[in-house]
């Protein structure tokens, strides 16, 4: 059960860790990985990270053939 949780919380890890950095590429806005992290999960992202987040998740569906409703 230990492994299972560890393994969980390393998928979460790089899940977030990608998506920090494909937004960073995307915005001007300075932001630390753990700032992004609390801010991602109490919904206070300032808004040039949202769109970012947005544009770089678009970009990954069109370069791997997803479809991607629209969010937010």
């Amino acid at each position: 059960a230990v492994y299972n949780q560890l393994f969980a919380a390393f998928i979460a890890y790089v899940l977030l860790r990608w998506l920090y950095d494909q937004t960073k590429k995307q915005t001007n806005v300075s932001l630390s990985f753990i700032s992004f992290v609390r801010r991602f999960f109490s919904r206070q992202l300032p808004l040039d990270w949202k769109s970012g987040m947005a544009a770089a998740l678009f970009e990954y569906a069109q370069i791997y053939g997803r479809r991607m409703s629209n969010f937010g």
